[in-house]
């Protein structure tokens, strides 16, 4: 064997020494990988936020509050008549997955009620029962808010009326 001869094989040698000395240094294994897609979480408006027949003063503000439980109260310049009208809190549904829990997301500016010859109203201080975070059982659950309307002096008589959203979104 001549010296070319030899230098060949000993590189051979040597390569395949190599690769069998990193073959018993490695080892590999195969997961799998997996997701479960959950119910979209979903909330509809079952009923409206109403503050029922207000009487007003004519030289003072007033507000009247609706609590989530739908018992309503005035302060100041405002009176509740014996003829209520439809007083409620407003009310909605969430449904989605199973037992997931959900943040609730109330107004946090003040939402304009228009109406009674173009005049204005404001409606605040939201709060929601469940307050903030809530559970579904079994897919599903009801969200009550209340909040406070604000009364001007000598507010211009008539039916007001606007909007406001509440978001809810999985923890």
């Amino acid at each position: 064997m001549n010296m070319k001869q030899l230098m060949k094989t000993l590189a051979l040698v040597a390569v395949a020494m190599l690769f069998a000395a990193n073959s018993f240094g490695q080892a590999s294994a195969t997961a799998n990988a997996t997701a479960t897609i959950v119910a979209p979480i979903a909330i509809a408006n079952t009923s409206a936020l109403a503050f029922g027949n207000v009487a007003v003063s004519a030289t003072n503000l007033g507000t009247v509050t609706v609590a989530t439980d739908g018992t309503r109260s005035a302060l100041l310049g405002v009176t509740l008549p014996v003829v209520a009208g439809t007083v409620s809190a407003a009310a909605f549904t969430v449904t989605g997955e199973g037992t997931s829990t959900y943040a609730i997301t109330l107004p946090v500016a003040a939402v304009t009620l228009t109406g009674g010859g173009g005049g204005t109203m404001t409606v605040d201080t939201f709060t929601s029962n469940p307050s903030a975070t809530g559970t579904l059982a079994a897919g599903t659950q009801n969200i009550a808010v209340g909040g406070t309307l604000h009364v001007g002096a000598a507010q211009t008589p008539g039916n007001y009326t606007g909007s406001f959203t509440v978001t809810v979104n999985y923890n």
